[in-house]
């Protein structure tokens, strides 16, 4: 038995990946891993018995590469005597209706297709190929992105008693060596050397970096951290859920569903939920914040950090009252004792009882990649372009718009309005400033500075579109490429 199949035999039985008699669908791409995946899984599936099939998504993105992939799994499938399933997906479609990047449309299909597959097949488990590299890359990609310990503890073996990663502790180096020993042919995805996506610049660029300047086992460490990390996790989580059962009020019983594919399902969220602050403030800070982001989850609303932030200062604040806007109409109040989580309005732009023009809020929207962007409630419409570009000569100027490095963030974006204690460096400007004092001295009226956009790339502030851009994220003489920001009047 290959070393790759003992260790995968062992993580199985260890973990409690699988159960005898269990069925799984895998996830195979045509890429190295997932065909590695497949023939271990085969090899090993008499010794554990279970049944297996194989599942193959193409995306659309890459037509002559997609049909090849189709092929190569389906002949292997059949050869092992697997079961085979495929499905074309629209992509692009999905992403255009709903704004959401390729990269999260593609992931929200994919998943959606190996659930109904499991469905169809009576599977109890769904095998991905995830290895010891992806992790390294998901660790760095989220701190990156910003996240919390438990973003950082990273992927997980088992996830949601469904998804199981058996290779997830192996490098990828092992996987190749099974593939080779075995002659088992695979396809590489062209995308995956295209440095587009900000996970690609991280495998390509940023972990050969570190590795050759910094730290040369940078993997293993951050696999080691996430270890930590996760175990740690596993106490704060038991610690979180005994306190949301004592100070956790809901007006129905069934939660909002958290899918693997990082979905949830708005239609089985709860009416309302209550949290009571005399039990609330007795908590330490980290099962506080767990417990405003535990609420929001269920609430079917994934907060950034900011906005968990925000809602502590809130509930720790000396008022009686108060209240927060979160996205798709989720408010959030503070009444005497209680902080309540609930949809006054229903789901939709307006969050909360707004009926004055005055005080309209500029809905809170990912920005997937460049194009063009309505807002009614302004009546403008935010267009994003990105192009190649230097420092003009004297007498030239650039087109209207503001102009941000690009190369200094990556995709997707957010528009929203400024919220209390935002900062940021705007152009010329000797240091950083509050927002709120910066559109003070633009003698914006405080009743409309709520209208004010700001663009962000996670937490980080890159503009006020039509104001000033912050001066980390200025074109300079070493710019090739810039985004160019502008708004027009919709007609």
């Amino acid at each position: 038995m290959h070393p790759l199949e003992k260790k995968t035999l062992k993580t199985i039985e260890q973990e409690h990946l699988l159960q005898r008699g269990e069925k799984a669908v895998i996830g195979v791409s045509g890429g190295p891993d997932s065909m590695a995946l497949l023939h271990v899984m085969a090899r090993l599936a008499p010794v554990l018995d279970i049944t297996l099939a194989a599942v193959y998504v193409n995306h659309g993105l890459r037509p002559s590469e997609g049909k090849k992939e189709k092929n190569l799994v389906a002949a292997d499938a059949n050869r092992l005597d697997i079961v085979f399933f495929s499905s074309t997906v629209d992509v692009k479609g999905l992403a255009a209706r709903h704004k959401f990047s390729i990269e999260h449309a593609a992931r929200l299909l994919r998943y959606d297709f190996f659930e109904k597959t499991a469905l169809k097949f009576g599977a109890h488990k769904i095998a991905l190929a995830h290895t010891a590299d992806d992790q390294a890359e998901e660790i760095l990609l989220r701190l990156i992105r910003g996240t919390a310990r438990k973003g950082l503890s990273g992927m997980q073996t088992l996830r949601a008693g469904r998804y199981i990663r058996p290779f997830l502790r192996f490098p990828k180096s092992l996987l190749l060596d099974y593939l080779a020993r075995y002659s088992i042919p695979y396809l590489l995805d062209s995308s995956n050397l295209q440095n587009l996506y900000l996970r690609n610049r991280i495998r390509n660029d940023l972990l050969p970096y570190l590795a050759e300047h910094y730290n040369p086992d940078i993997r293993q460490t951050l696999l080691r951290t996430a270890n930590i990390l996760q175990d740690e996790e596993e106490l704060l989580g038991s610690l979180t859920d005994a306190a949301f059962a004592e100070s956790v009020a809901i007006s129905q019983k069934t939660p909002a569903q958290i899918h693997e594919k990082n979905r949830l399902d708005p239609e089985s969220c709860p009416l309302d939920l209550q949290l009571k602050l005399d039990l609330f403030i007795i908590q330490p800070r980290a099962i506080q914040r767990r417990l405003l982001e535990k609420c929001c989850w269920l609430m079917a609303c994934q907060p950034r950090s900011r906005q968990i932030e925000h809602l502590l200062q809130l509930a720790l604040s000396g008022s009686s009252a108060g209240s927060l806007h979160l996205s798709d109409g989720l408010r959030v109040t503070k009444i005497r004792e209680y902080l309540n989580f609930t949809y006054p309005l229903g789901r939709g732009c307006f969050r909360g009882n707004l009926p004055k023009v005055t005080e309209l809020e500029i809905q809170e929207t990912s920005i997937p990649a460049p194009g063009s962007y309505d807002f009614p409630e302004l009546n403008k419409r935010l267009i994003l372009e990105v192009i190649k570009v230097s420092i003009p000569g004297p007498g030239k100027n650039f087109p209207a718009g503001e102009y941000l490095d690009s190369s200094l963030f990556s995709f997707p974006l957010t528009i929203r309005s400024p919220e209390p204690g935002d900062r940021f460096h705007p152009l010329g400007a000797p240091g950083s400033k509050k927002i709120f004092d910066f559109l003070s001295d633009q003698k914006i009226d405080r009743h409309e500075r709520r209208q004010t956009a700001v663009l962000s790339f996670g937490d980080t502030i890159l503009a006020l579109p039509g104001l000033r851009i912050d001066n980390r994220f200025r074109i300079t003489a070493k710019t090739t490429c810039a985004l160019r920001v502008r708004w027009e009047v919709i007609e």
